[in-house]
Order: C-alpha cells, then sequence, then structure tokens
C-alpha cells in the first residue's frame, strides 16, 4: 500500500505540474511540524517529508528544492507559484480542494488531542468555559471552532 501511495506521488511529481518545464523543483514545507518538516539545529530543513521529498526526487530523476514557507500562507504562494508543490502534512478538506490538487496521502491524517490539566480528572464532555489551543489553519483549529467556539476562549498559534 505505501509502495502504490509513493508511486503515485512521485508520479503526481513529474506528471501534475509546470514542474517539467522547470530546472529545479520546487517543494512548499513549512519547517515547524516535526517530526514531518522541521529546521534543525543547524537552521536546515529536516524530518520525514523532507527525507520522502528528496528521495522521490532522486528516484524520478528531477532537482529539487525544499522552500521553507509559514502555513497560513502556504497554499497563496502555491498559487502565485513561489513553488511547484506543497509537501507539509496538509490534510485534504472540501475546501482546500476547491483550490489545490491533491495527490493520495502518504500518511493517513491521525487526529489527536493534547491536554493540560492541573489536578483533577479532565472531562471531555465538557468543555465549556475552557481555554481551548490549536494551530491556526488547521483542520484542528476549524473542528475546536466549530465544535466549541462559542463557549470557549480559543487560542491559536
Amino acid at each position: 500500500m505505501m509502495k502504490k501511495t509513493l508511486l503515485a506521488l512521485g508520479a503526481t511529481m513529474i506528471l501534475g505540474s509546470t514542474a517539467m518545464a522547470a530546472d529545479t523543483v520546487r517543494i512548499g514545507t513549512e519547517g515547524a511540524y516535526a517530526p514531518w518538516n522541521y529546521l534543525d539545529d543547524s537552521g536546515k530543513l529536516a524530518g520525514y517529508e523532507i527525507d520522502l521529498g528528496m528521495a522521490l526526487c532522486e528516484q524520478a530523476g528531477l532537482t529539487c528544492e525544499m522552500v521553507a514557507n509559514e502555513w497560513d500562507s502556504i497554499i497563496p504562494n502555491l498559487i502565485a507559484g513561489n513553488y511547484d508543490m506543497i509537501m507539509a502534512g496538509m490534510n485534504i478538506t472540501e475546501e482546500r480542494a476547491q483550490t489545490i490538487t491533491f495527490s493520495d496521502h502518504y500518511y493517513p491524517p491521525d487526529p489527536s488531542r493534547y491536554v493540560a490539566a492541573a489536578g483533577g480528572e479532565f472531562d471531555f464532555g465538557s468543555l465549556s468555559g475552557l481555554k481551548i489551543g490549536a494551530q491556526g489553519a488547521t483542520v484542528q483549529a476549524d473542528y475546536i471552532e466549530s465544535t466549541h467556539g462559542a463557549d470557549n476562549n480559543i487560542l491559536s498559534f
């Protein structure tokens, strides 16, 4: 299954955009979503997506360059032509699919929750009045806003 998905992603890289005409395929990523993509101690992009993207480029015989970009503007910068594709742990949503074309995902989405409550027990069924934080412009932030926004102070970071 993983091999099939990687081949589909590689085919998308080769056939799917204006990248064929370019000498270097530019791949936009965030650089702030470890272990998928992050800046290492020397400030260089690293992580699973960086390794995977470069391996796919090597396999396809392409010269590629990873481009770090703030999450909030990653899609607008793709549309503006600042890079040829995105590889940044982006969940496929209907709204995003109206603007950009997705390959099959190379890793299934894995929603998660993290809680830091001082003492006592925590009840996920009763979140009213609490402060809730999520990375801005993500499916997690959209979920929190749509399900708990009216009753909570939503913190985006």
